[in-house]
């Protein structure tokens, strides 16, 4: 089974920073989460204009964007087999560990929508990656098989060199190496452990 995994776990951040080699604060998270922005809200609009996403309006003043699809797979009779899927993400990277917004996010990352359409809809995997590049640990793509759980908290190399403009628009320059250096290594891009 393959889920994408939202945690806040201050012990998880910190074992996933320190493979990356980056310090975990409220100012390595917040400012390169604000520089994204732009990146984000373009990712939000090739899901509109390419994929049939539908703009909400937010649904607080601290929301940076939300938007929804109909979920792909149908029933025999037309009709859809999960509930329309919603993206929706704050404007500041503190809101993921507020405590009163856990359940938020843990509907918004917990929902179909991830492991459905990551690699089908290339803006929601752009999304995916771009977040474990900014706070690795916080969303876990997770693998349960055969008794061991498998969770990966970087995205894939090929991915970080491919998107190394934004990146470094985003990190700087040496974040971004110790980021592509921890990805390629999959001793530290991956965790597996006996599943609980």
């Amino acid at each position: 089974m393959l889920l994408v995994e939202f945690s806040t776990e201050v012990k998880q951040l910190d074992d996933w920073s320190q493979r990356v080699g980056v310090a975990l604060s409220v100012e390595s998270l917040g400012a390169p989460y604000a520089r994204a922005h732009r990146h984000l809200q373009a990712m939000k609009q090739a899901l509109i204009r390419q994929h049939g996403f539908r703009e909400l309006p937010p649904s607080d003043n601290r929301v940076l964007f939300t938007v929804e699809c109909l979920p792909p797979h149908r029933s025999s009779s037309g009709l859809p087999r999960s509930p329309t899927m919603k993206l929706e993400l704050p404007i500041h990277a503190s809101s993921f560990f507020s405590p009163e917004r856990r359940v938020q996010w843990q509907m918004v990352f917990h929902s179909a929508m991830w492991p459905t359409l990551r690699h089908s809809v290339q803006p929601v995997g752009d999304m995916l990656h771009l977040i474990q590049c900014l706070m690795p640990g916080l969303l876990l793509v997770v693998q349960t098989e055969d008794g061991w759980r498998t969770a990966r908290g970087l995205p894939p190399a090929d991915w970080i060199n491919m998107n190394q403009q934004m990146l470094v628009d985003i990190l700087g320059q040496s974040h971004f190496r110790r980021l592509y250096r921890a990805a390629s290594d999959p001793k530290l891009a991956f965790m597996t452990a006996p599943q609980r």
